[in-house]
């Protein structure tokens, strides 16, 4: 089964001392080739989050560093690129829906269509997904 990887996940398994990075790496172990889907979307928000100083505890790692890293990560055989589709527009849209707005509907509306407009699963450790159906979710950290 794919899976679309939120940046709440892919950072982690790039930065060994976050507090998710024990989570997300087991979860990285057992996945198998062409399994971990990463989009544009995904991948530019683990680039601004490698670049900022809060997030990175005061260490943020240059552009080219984070280039590096997830250069890394998206060469790794379980990754795959995935792109919007005919139906990734509908669904977006129907997750936005008549919700109240918020600084993260957007993007995970985004990504949960993606996910849902494919037929893959979306994973995370955001509960908050639960709000979009139907999406096969899967939440990391319970």
């Amino acid at each position: 089964m794919i899976t679309i990887a939120d940046i709440n996940v892919l950072l982690p398994i790039l930065v060994a001392d976050h507090a998710f990075h024990p989570v997300a790496w087991d979860w990285w172990e057992t996945r198998t080739d062409a399994s971990v889907g990463l989009c544009l979307l995904s991948r530019l928000g683990v680039l601004r989050l490698l670049c900022n100083s809060k997030v990175m505890a005061g260490s943020p790692v240059t552009p080219l560093d984070a280039l590096r890293a997830l250069d890394s990560l998206a060469e790794d055989p379980r990754c795959i690129w995935v792109e919007s589709d005919a139906g990734h527009e509908l669904f977006f849209r129907r997750f936005v829906g008549d919700r109240q707005g918020s600084p993260n509907l957007w993007t995970d509306a985004w990504l949960a269509a993606l996910a849902a407009s494919n037929g893959f699963r979306l994973t995370s450790f955001d509960k908050d997904f639960r709000a979009f159906s139907p999406l096969d979710f899967e939440l990391l950290g319970t």
